[in-house]
């Protein structure tokens, strides 16, 4: 071959990658255009719900169920027990040497999206006790706040005689939840729905102002602004996860609960999910009962570039309950440290791509964060009973 053989053949060849990389481009562009467009996942519109059968007011989680479905590619299963809770069988009568915890929280501690129930913070969390010793029940169920887990411990769980009570408040809308009480959502197709009606009945118009303000990821670096780049990087985990945080002023986002000063209607949920927790803790005493409290993050807390800015600072909401529970003597996790931590230290997500929920990684951090909390600080802060280990 000849030197301007040569010449032309690497020219041919470099023409060849980039317009290889040119429409490699062009499809990963319409793949994301195409991916945006698409409906949510068909797990959100599992029917998991039914209205209280007793009537009195919020709803419970199905008993008997064993779904599938798949979430973002992965394969993930529901199943509930004879008394509706994401767990196995277990009779009411507690055994005798038996101690039990049972978790209270919505969605986050039913677990979704994990892949099962022994892969959600609760399910791993029960692998850290001895099953000789120990019970762990979830009473966690899509959609509750305060006000509607106070009614299910009343009606449910203290039948359950648990030993303990953790009770895990999400920082994006349990403030919200229980502030617009147990009517705040119908029950359509098994599917908790919020009612509009209530939710303006109960906060000033001011603060249900259309708000399209949203934290952002931070712009990814040029290689990973390639098509290939943009392929590789969440494999790679090099794809950063840093946020740029933003308040939005509308009661029913997530970043409303994290703005500096507190308007108002979010001093007075505030003050509802208080007084809720205080009434909570003096019925599990009279029922001889410990509560423990953790708060979990929504993600943008845990992404955020900056804990603090104008207007806002990630420490809130829980930076109230944590001032609830050192005032009561009540042991408490705030999970924000814990996941900041993570992700800093391996880039690696810990919620779902489309989602608000937890993925796999998540729900295993949590629940081994829990478990040693749990272990060093709840047990040790009872008076043990004669019969535990």
């Amino acid at each position: 071959m000849t030197p301007r053989e040569r010449r032309l053949a690497a020219a041919s060849t470099l023409i060849g990658l980039l317009l290889a990389l040119l429409l490699g481009e062009g499809v990963l562009r319409g793949y994301e255009a195409w991916q945006r467009e698409r409906p949510p996942a068909a797990g959100a519109a599992l029917a998991l719900l039914r209205d209280n059968p007793r009537g009195t007011g919020s709803y419970r989680l199905e008993p008997n169920l064993d779904l599938a479905t798949s979430v973002e590619g992965r394969p993930v299963t529901v199943r509930t027990n004879s008394h509706g809770m994401r767990s196995r069988e277990v009779a009411q009568g507690k055994p005798a040497g038996i101690n039990r915890v049972a978790f209270l929280g919505d969605s986050f501690t039913l677990g979704c999206w994990s892949s099962s129930s022994e892969r959600s913070f609760v399910g791993v969390f029960e692998k850290s006790l001895s099953p000789r010793r120990w019970e762990v029940l979830n009473f966690g169920v899509g959609g509750f706040g305060l006000a509607d887990e106070e009614l299910l411990l009343q009606e449910e769980v203290v039948g359950f005689a648990p030993d303990y009570v953790v009770i895990v408040i999400f920082n994006g809308n349990d403030f919200r939840d229980t502030f617009l009480g147990r009517d705040k959502a119908k029950i359509v197709d098994g599917t908790a729905q919020l009612q509009d009606a209530v939710v303006r009945a109960r906060v000033p118009a001011s603060s249900l102002d259309p708000d399209t303000t949203l934290a952002r990821l931070r712009p990814a670096g040029a290689w990973s602004r390639l098509a290939l780049g943009r392929f590789l990087a969440p494999w790679l985990h090099a794809q950063p996860l840093a946020v740029d945080f933003a308040v939005n002023r509308n009661f029913t986002m997530f970043g409303y609960w994290s703005q500096f000063p507190y308007p108002p209607v979010a001093l007075a949920a505030r003050d509802a999910t208080l007084a809720t927790l205080a009434r909570i803790e003096e019925s599990l005493a009279a029922h001889g009962s410990r509560l423990a409290l953790v708060t979990l993050p929504f993600m943008e807390q845990a992404y955020a570039s900056e804990l603090a800015g104008p207007g806002y600072d990630v420490a809130f909401p829980q930076v109230y309950v944590q001032t609830f529970a050192r005032e009561r003597n009540i042991p408490y996790l705030d999970l924000l440290p814990v996941f900041r931590a993570h992700v800093q230290a391996h880039n690696e997500r810990l919620y779902l791509r489309k989602d608000i929920h937890l993925n796999d990684v998540g729900h295993r951090l949590a629940g081994e964060a829990i478990a040693a909390w749990f272990q060093s600080c709840v047990r040790r802060s009872a008076t043990p009973a004669p019969d535990q280990p």
